[in-house]
């Protein structure tokens, strides 16, 4: 897991579609990401769709939709139900 801050939504969305295209093709590799705002509020999401071979625009579930602060032991939690979100659901 890894965590940039962009003043651009634009650039943060451009950096995560291209984390998950990039992290598929390798070991260990991300298979998702998400964009928050100042308020920690999920903007953007995707993931990558083993069917299409491409980064996938996905709608967040309400209880990931507000991203606790890192380091904090809620986030632990939120990074759990994303996991299982990502790899179970879709």
């Amino acid at each position: 897991m890894t965590t940039q801050v962009f003043r651009s939504s634009g650039k943060a969305i451009e950096t995560g579609r291209a984390s998950v295209d990039e992290g598929a093709l390798a070991d260990d590799g991300a298979v998702g990401a998400v964009v928050i705002n100042a308020a920690r509020e999920a903007v953007w999401a995707c993931y990558f769709n083993d069917g299409t071979w491409a980064p996938e625009e996905i709608t967040l579930p309400e209880d990931l939709q507000t991203v606790p602060a890192p380091g904090s032991p809620e986030h632990g939690d939120w990074l759990h139900k994303w996991d299982q979100f990502i790899t179970r659901n879709l």
